[in-house]
């Protein structure tokens, strides 16, 4: 059974990115939250969060998912974007936006139909990890999402390594 809409991939995709941020971020307060129908600047704003994020009045995009990490005095943004058919190179683009507008300390989109063709050989046959990169060593990571068991396929994930 397949997701019907990428809505419907949200609960599991939410679990997943709490899980994976209490693991890679233990000491921090960790939260996820579904901000796919309003815009990143009100879901901050609302949460009383927009002091820590110098140009939260910016953030004018509508990303599907974002996890808060919290440690100490500091907060980060975590991006996912789910995607129901193959994953192409203007949805790529799009998190790519996102990305440098908000420069989240993670970001990655993924689908259950994995990658398609144009993506797959710019980045693994052309090796053009660079259109992945919105700051310094910060990349966007793309995976094939597995609905059976609610987790990214790891050996799918692009840049390679970065997982």
């Amino acid at each position: 059974m397949s997701y019907l809409s990428e809505k419907e991939m949200y609960p599991d995709v939410m679990e997943w990115l709490k899980t994976y941020l209490q693991h890679k971020y233990s000491r921090a307060s960790i939260s996820v939250h579904d901000t796919s129908r309003q815009d990143l600047c009100e879901f901050l704003r609302r949460e009383n969060l927009s002091n820590h994020f110098q140009q939260s009045e910016t953030f004018v995009i509508k990303v599907d998912i974002t996890g808060i990490i919290i440690l100490g005095d500091t907060y980060q943004l975590a991006f996912v974007e789910c995607k129901i058919g193959s994953i192409n190179l203007k949805d790529v683009s799009q998190l790519i936006g996102y990305s440098k507008v908000v420069i989240p300390i993670f970001s990655m989109i993924v689908s259950p139909a994995g990658i398609s063709p144009p993506i797959n050989k710019l980045v693994n046959i052309y090796r053009r990890y660079d259109i992945l990169n919105y700051k310094d060593d910060l990349l966007v990571r793309i995976a094939t999402w597995n609905r059976m068991s609610k987790d990214i396929n790891s050996a799918s994930v692009l840049p390679h390594g970065l997982f």
